[in-house]
């Protein structure tokens, strides 16, 4: 996108375009963050960073409003990395390649990363327009959000003066976001054994591609194909006559992004290999005639040759598909007090196939706690299940952040999203971990609302956000500023 400057509004693509250019992906931010230092103090503006990595820019009020009440602004800097297979790209070292198509802007076979490239631009973008009527401004930019939100969660008290803040890590621009789930992962290990194959077994792999996938929180309700449950199925419906052997079986990149592909290679009895291809085929043409019509057809199962040297040993084979298979995923429950909101769901994001062992990573989340809390449980008894095969790690997690539909942030959006644009935003609640609720917990009285442009396919190479939504929301964003006193 070298012609980022016809866009409007100008200065937030401008960065945006320089952000893009160095690569950012969640852990790998530490060049980011130097491009950023050096971003402000090329405009003399002050700034701090923690221990974890996070950064604080300081922007000064505009002429006569340098002693107003401060204001957070917050984003995060790291990025999903998901490539098409067939895209040549380093996440280390390549950056992300930009076009503009349609109304919209897209990256080439990648993840864009205007989740949340975009709102740590706007927030950044403050500086460069003269004119802009705004209090101070505390402009904090956040490491690691989409592996766990682990940049927020180090933030210690003291390190921002304001108890307003604006988060710009929404992707839906006609509504204003006031709450938002909390989250926890589970991570288990299936402790397996590894055997030389006997004669008469000849390998196959079976590779699941073509899938949308997209983020776990925002796209679960959209009934599209998890890929490593779809592997797993299909494995399933051929086990029952073709008794084969799981050698590995790996899929998905990251635990919040619904796995658009996985594979596993398996050691079939040559006499029914032809069988095995047979039953696989089946199960996926009707998993993709009766369940992702409409919603996700792009579905390719394919069954190839494979060289194998050795397979999982006894009971390892179904031990391990039966976990994969047994283990909760998509929309588990639906809120009863916000229409059409997903209370709680759970995404099977990774698996993993190091040796014998197999290692599954799942996200789940829910608005409510303790529906949370017993979701995790759920998964700490399927492991069990499997006694000493099997070892659990469930991180802490992250909290939800608890609406409050009157608080001032809130209204103050809410009666200028209506002036300027003669209509009622929704105020609603996202199915998706914000670092909102893990700022709160630091700072309890802290008044918060999020909002975002139109961003879709997030968490995917499918990602993609809307010029014309940038600058609506540019607009609300510095409406909003001039209003706070």
């Amino acid at each position: 996108m070298s012609k980022y400057d016809t866009l409007q509004p100008k200065s937030v693509w401008k960065i945006f375009a320089e952000l893009s250019k160095v690569p950012r992906g969640s852990g790998n931010e530490t060049g980011v963050m130097t491009m950023l230092k050096a971003w402000a103090d090329a405009r003399g503006l002050k700034w701090r960073d923690d221990e974890v990595g996070n950064l604080l820019v300081l922007i000064p009020g505009s002429k006569g409003r340098e002693k107003a009440k401060p204001v957070l602004v917050q984003g995060h800097v790291d990025m999903v990395c998901e490539k098409n297979s067939g895209t040549k790209h380093d996440f280390e070292t390549d950056p992300i390649k930009l076009r503009v198509k349609g109304g919209w802007v897209e990256a080439d076979g990648t993840t864009l990363g205007a989740d949340n490239g975009i709102g740590v631009a706007m927030g950044l973008a403050v500086a460069e327009e003269k004119g802009l009527k705004h209090p101070p401004l505390e402009v904090l930019l956040t490491v690691d959000e989409e592996r766990g939100l682990t940049g927020a969660a180090g933030v210690q008290a003291g390190f921002f003066k304001s108890r307003r803040m604006i988060n710009l890590d929404s992707e839906e621009d006609a509504a204003l976001f006031i709450g938002c789930a909390g989250g926890r992962d589970s991570d288990i290990t299936v402790k397996n054994k590894k055997v030389k194959l006997g004669k008469g077994l000849v390998g196959r792999k079976v590779s699941v591609k073509g899938l949308k996938g997209g983020h776990s929180g925002l796209d679960i309700h959209k009934h599209r194909g998890n890929a490593i449950k779809i592997l797993t199925r299909v494995l399933l419906a051929a086990r029952g006559e073709v008794p084969f052997k799981l050698v590995d079986i790996d899929g998905g990149s990251m635990r919040n992004a619904i796995p658009r592909e996985a594979a596993a290679r398996v050691a079939v009895p040559e006499a029914k290999a032809r069988l095995f291809k047979k039953l696989v085929d089946a199960a996926a043409g009707r998993i993709a005639a009766e369940e992702l019509a409409g919603s996700d057809e792009g579905l390719v199962v394919k069954v190839g040759s494979a060289k194998v040297a050795h397979s999982l040993g006894g009971n390892c084979t179904l031990r391990t598909l039966h976990m994969l298979d047994a283990l909760p995923n998509g929309v588990l429950d639906m809120s009863a007090t916000i229409d059409g909101l997903v209370e709680t769901s759970s995404n099977v994001g990774v698996v993993k196939t190091d040796g014998s062992q197999v290692r599954i990573v799942c996200c789940s989340r829910s608005s409510n706690m303790s529906v949370l809390d017993g979701l995790v449980a759920r998964h700490r008894s399927l492991a069990a299940m499997l006694g000493d095969r099997a070892v659990i790690a469930q991180p802490e997690g992250y909290p939800g952040w608890l609406p409050n539909p009157k608080s001032d942030m809130v209204r103050t959006t809410a009666r200028m999203y209506k002036k300027l644009f003669k209509a009622e935003p929704t105020l609603t609640a996202i199915h998706a971990g914000l670092e909102c609720g893990l700022l709160t917990e630091k700072y309890p009285d802290l008044d918060i609302v999020s909002f975002g442009p139109d961003i879709t396919g997030a968490h995917s190479p499918d990602e993609r956000v809307s010029v014309k939504s940038v600058a609506k929301i540019w607009k609300l964003f510095a409406a909003v500023l001039a209003d706070l006193r």
